[in-house]
């Protein structure tokens, strides 16, 4: 079919960044690359696995294209006009995309989630530093980026466009795959940046995404913030908002991105008290094999001993619960 197109008129419809829609004689739109990141648009069409899973999605998958160093250049989809969605409407698509990419899973990749991290404060120097650790449960899917900006409308029915990575992505991290919560984060930061969605509106796209993905990537566990879970991703994005706002020049993104790093300080600060709390556990089981010892050597004696071990099981039991009580909600 890509063959058949000598488009005798283009129309730009849309420009942000790098990328840019045109609409070629009314029968395609083209989505082009100025500077091509990567080709996982283009492999959602040439990995015939991954065309069959999204079939039944309302992602659109190009017909074909151009590709420069083995990079997406130029991509052609169906025609179709620029629409507005809600956001139940992204986090359900977002969900069922996902959720069909579910069976081409990798395992929990954190080590290189968190040398993404470094790269990223390596060269943007903020006065912030986090790593996390992951729940196994948390697992690199195919990326698909979709955006609430790119929605088209398609004979009628609402569909979105897959995006590649920004090209600050390109220059500074690796090409490790992402979970789907970090897409899902990508996704809610444009609807409070572009959309200026409110806290209430975020949890509805939440629940909407979180009815289609498997339960265990939306699990307490999962989303939990001592364990990296929603907010280090959030962290994530606004590095990478921070470096495109440089890129190009975006003085105002570049100042809500720098404001954002910096109450990201509280945030860390409470961690770091959750921390101390936690170490509370270890004192317990610490305190409970003194008692088990100083019985064992007549040191104290049994009551001496069931009570020192009843205090230790008390305060591990205690910090525990404190622990995950003062975790920070995910939304």
């Amino acid at each position: 079919e890509l063959d058949s197109i000598f488009p005798s008129s283009i129309e730009v419809i849309l420009k942000d960044s790098n990328r840019t829609l045109m609409r070629l004689d009314n029968t395609h739109i083209a989505l082009a690359y100025s500077i091509p990141t990567s080709n996982r648009s283009s492999s959602l069409q040439q990995k015939s696995n991954l065309k069959t899973a999204l079939k039944s999605t309302n992602l659109l998958i190009p017909i074909g294209g151009f590709l420069i160093d083995g990079n997406d250049a130029l991509l052609v989809f169906k025609n179709g006009e620029l629409s507005d969605a809600t956001p139940e409407w992204l986090g359900q698509t977002l969900g069922e995309i996902q959720s069909n990419l579910g069976s081409f899973s990798s395992p929990n990749d954190e080590k290189r989630w968190n040398q993404r991290l470094k790269d990223l404060e390596d060269e943007l120097k903020p006065n912030t530093l986090w790593r996390a650790p992951h729940t196994s449960a948390t697992v690199g899917i195919p990326s698909v980026r979709i955006d609430p900006g790119w929605v088209v409308d398609v004979e009628g029915e609402q569909c979105v466009l897959p995006l590649n990575q920004s090209v600050s992505e390109l220059l500074l991290c690796g090409t490790e795959r992402l979970p789907g919560i970090a897409e899902f984060i990508h996704l809610e930061g444009r609807l409070v940046e572009d959309k200026g969605l409110n806290p209430d509106q975020i949890k509805t796209f939440f629940e909407h995404w979180k009815e289609e993905v498997p339960s265990r990537w939306s699990s307490r566990k999962a989303l939990s913030t001592v364990l990296g879970g929603a907010w280090i991703w959030r962290y994530y994005d606004v590095l990478v908002v921070n470096a495109e706002s440089v890129l190009y020049g975006d003085e105002a993104r570049y100042e809500s991105a720098q404001k954002w790093l910096k109450d990201v300080s509280r945030l860390q600060a409470h961690l770091g008290v959750l921390r101390v709390w936690k170490s509370g556990v270890w004192v317990g089981i610490a305190t409970i094999i003194v008692a088990y010892y100083a019985w064992q050597l007549d040191t104290l004696s049994n009551v001496e001993s069931v009570g020192l071990a009843a205090l230790g099981a008390l305060v591990s039991i205690a910090s525990n619960v404190l622990y995950w009580k003062k975790d920070p909600p995910a939304f």
